[in-house]
C-alpha cells in the first residue's frame, strides 16, 4: 500500500492525542485531541477531512494499551490500516527525546508511523469470539493467582494462621476451582462452536504436554496462527529463542534468550515441558541424553520448549494429529 498520511495516536482511558505527521512541519504537525468513545471518533474523521486527508491512503499508528484501543480499533478497521506496536519499539526507535506529554507522544508515535512505513504491518480487529475467548481465558488466569495464594497460605501458614483463617481459605479454594472449571467448560464450547478455532486448537493439543491452557495461548497470541505463523517467531515472541551475547574480542558472553518476551506464554510453556518429559517417551530420552551430556537442566528444558512449539506449528500447517514415532526403550 502507497501511504501518503501518517497518524499517531496516543490512547488513554478519556481522550485521544492525534498528530498528522508532516515531515516539513516536524514538531508543529497539526494536533487535536478527542474524546475516547464514538463522538470523538466521529470527531476525529471530520477533523481529518478538513486537513485533506484521504483515508484509503493513510496508515493510522497506536501503542498496544490493552482494553482502551479495542473500540478505536474497530471504528478505523472499515476506514483505513491501522497498526498496534509495542511501546518500547517506539520508544527505543526513535532516538534521544525531551520531555513528555499527551501530544509530544503522539508526535512521537506519528513520526515512528512515517519511518518504518515499509515495514509496519495492518493489523485486523480479532473476531468477536477471539475477544471473547480473551476475556475468558484472562479470568480464568485471575482465579488460578488467587487460588494459588490460598493454596500457600493453607499449606505453608496451618501453624500460625488461626483455624477460621485456615477454614475461609480452604472455602474459597473450592469455590475458586468451580469457578475455574465452569469458566473452562465455556472456553471448550466457545471453541468448539468455531471451526477454524476448533480445528487448531484440537491440532496443537494433540502434541504431548500441550494441554487446554498452552493450546488456548497458542490460538490467542498467533490470532488463530494468522499474525504469526513461524514456530521461530513464537519462539522469539516467548522468550525461548537464544541470542548471541558478543562484541568484538572483549565481550565473549553466552547465547542466551532475550528479556524482552511474553512471559505468560514461557510459563505456561515450562509447564508443558515438564509434562511432555513426564509422558512422552522421545523427549524423556532425549531429556537423560542431554542431561548426561552435562547440559544444564534450564537449557535442555527450553531445547524442549521448543520442539512443542515446533510440534505445534507443524500439525497445524500440515493439518494431522501429531503421532508419536518413537517409543521408550
Amino acid at each position: 500500500m502507497d501511504y501518503k498520511w501518517f497518524i499517531g495516536i496516543d490512547i488513554s482511558k478519556k481522550t485521544l492525542d492525534v498528530v498528522l505527521y508532516k515531515k516539513e512541519l516536524q514538531k508543529r504537525s497539526p494536533h487535536c485531541q478527542i474524546s475516547n468513545d464514538v463522538k470523538g471518533f466521529k470527531t476525529l474523521i471530520n477533523w481529518l477531512k478538513e486537513q485533506g486527508v484521504k483515508l484509503k491512503h493513510t496508515l493510522f499508528c497506536m501503542e498496544h494499551t490493552g482494553i482502551y484501543g479495542i473500540e478505536l480499533a474497530k471504528f478505523i478497521s472499515n476506514r483505513a490500516n491501522y497498526c498496534f506496536e509495542s511501546p518500547l519499539h517506539i520508544k527505543r526507535s526513535l532516538g534521544l527525546t525531551r520531555g513528555k506529554n499527551d501530544k509530544i507522544d503522539a508526535f512521537q508515535i506519528a513520526r515512528f508511523c512515517y519511518l518504518h512505513r515499509e515495514e509496519l504491518i495492518p493489523k485486523k480487529i480479532p473476531s468477536k469470539t477471539m475477544l471473547t475467548l480473551k476475556g475468558l481465558f484472562n479470568e480464568r488466569e485471575r482465579l488460578v493467582k488467587v487460588r494459588t495464594i490460598d493454596k500457600i497460605v493453607v499449606k505453608e501458614l496451618s501453624c500460625t494462621e488461626n483455624n477460621t483463617c485456615i477454614c475461609r481459605a480452604k472455602v474459597r479454594i473450592n469455590l475458586l476451582s468451580q469457578d475455574i472449571t465452569i469458566i473452562e467448560k465455556e472456553i471448550k464450547e466457545l471453541i468448539k462452536n468455531d471451526l477454524e478455532i476448533d480445528r487448531n486448537y484440537k491440532l496443537a493439543k494433540s502434541v504431548t504436554g500441550i494441554g487446554l491452557v498452552n493450546a488456548v495461548m497458542f490460538v490467542l497470541f498467533t490470532n488463530n496462527f494468522t499474525s504469526i505463523s513461524n514456530a521461530r517467531k513464537y519462539a522469539c515472541y516467548s522468550g525461548i529463542a537464544p541470542f548471541e551475547h558478543s562484541s568484538g574480542t572483549s565481550i565473549k558472553g553466552k547465547t542466551r534468550v532475550s528479556k524482552l518476551a511474553n512471559s505468560r506464554i514461557k510459563v505456561n510453556l515450562t509447564n508443558g515441558a515438564r509434562s511432555a518429559v513426564i509422558n512422552d517417551p522421545e523427549m524423556k530420552l532425549y531429556y537423560k541424553r542431554k542431561t548426561d551430556e552435562g547440559k544444564e537442566h534450564g537449557t535442555v528444558m527450553n531445547a524442549i520448549k521448543f520442539k512443542l512449539i515446533t510440534r505445534v506449528f507443524a500439525t497445524v500447517k500440515r493439518g494431522t494429529p501429531y503421532v508419536k514415532m518413537r517409543q521408550a526403550g
